[in-house]
């Protein structure tokens, strides 16, 4: 069951978590049941975002699901949609465009360099017959105070904990492979590049930082996106199956 009665705000991330979740359970032959948010402002952004749609054909839509008529929004949105190795190229092309025409050509493009990679990892070592799903918004700080971007990728693959530990013939424990991750990852332990701390770097170039945050089996960890990147590992009640990937970078 997904219950999204309580939610009060909705970031790419849950978004994306929600239909990859409900995608997992209907592979492994689960009853799966979408509890509407109460709130009505709340529920027709799941319906604007297509996790209504994505999730109709094989679950339970309980709640009043509001009626809309849907708007361009490409300038700002990339709704939750399903990214595989044939049609990645497609989706980088959005999101190219949409933080570009919000960060500028050069932090934009540093940007999108991030956002390439963590989509490349979900559609390589990430993939699997349930799929990776990914969303996007540009925020303009109207109401937050904070413009900038958020994006997010999760996908239902093997996770961070498998793939690191044979990359590297070692037993990683779920924190230690997030933090191999975040210094390097397969890239490293193949010696095939710096994979993402070079890219952080990249991303907030005329940019107020940010955060870039990996969660992976029962592990979670978050980066705080500076120069010198602060890092905090730990822990989590819920394992998750395969990688999720928040990122979120502020303009001036």
């Amino acid at each position: 069951m997904l219950d999204a009665r309580g939610l009060q705000w909705v970031s790419p991330l849950e978004l994306a978590a929600i239909v990859t979740m409900g995608t997992v359970a209907d592979a492994r032959g689960r009853e799966v049941r979408l509890l509407v948010p109460h709130d009505p402002k709340i529920a027709s952004y799941l319906v604007r975002m297509n996790v209504v749609e994505l999730l109709k054909p094989f679950a339970e839509i309980d709640g009043a699901v509001p009626i809309q008529e849907r708007r361009d929004h490409s300038d700002k949105l990339l709704e939750v949609a399903e990214v595989t190795p044939t049609n990645i190229e497609v989706v980088c092309d959005r999101l190219g465009l949409l933080v570009t025409e919000r960060l500028g050509p050069e932090a934009g493009r540093a940007a999108f360099d991030s956002l390439a990679e963590l989509l490349n990892n979900a559609t390589t070592h990430g993939y699997s017959k349930t799929g990776a799903f990914t969303a996007a918004q540009l925020y303009s700080g109207t109401l937050s105070r904070t413009p900038g971007f958020e994006f997010a990728v999760c996908d239902c693959g093997d996770g961070i904990q498998k793939v690191l530990s044979s990359a590297t013939n070692q037993d990683l424990e779920g924190p230690a492979a997030l933090e191999l991750a975040l210094n390097g990852g397969v890239r490293r332990a193949e010696g095939r590049g710096h994979g993402l701390p070079n890219l952080w770097r990249q991303a907030i170039r005329g940019c107020k930082g940010g955060e870039l945050m990996l969660r992976s089996g029962g592990a979670v960890a978050t980066a705080k996106l500076r120069s010198d990147p602060i890092s905090i590992y730990s822990r989590v009640a819920e394992p998750v199956d395969g990688t999720w990937a928040w990122l979120r970078v502020r303009v001036p």
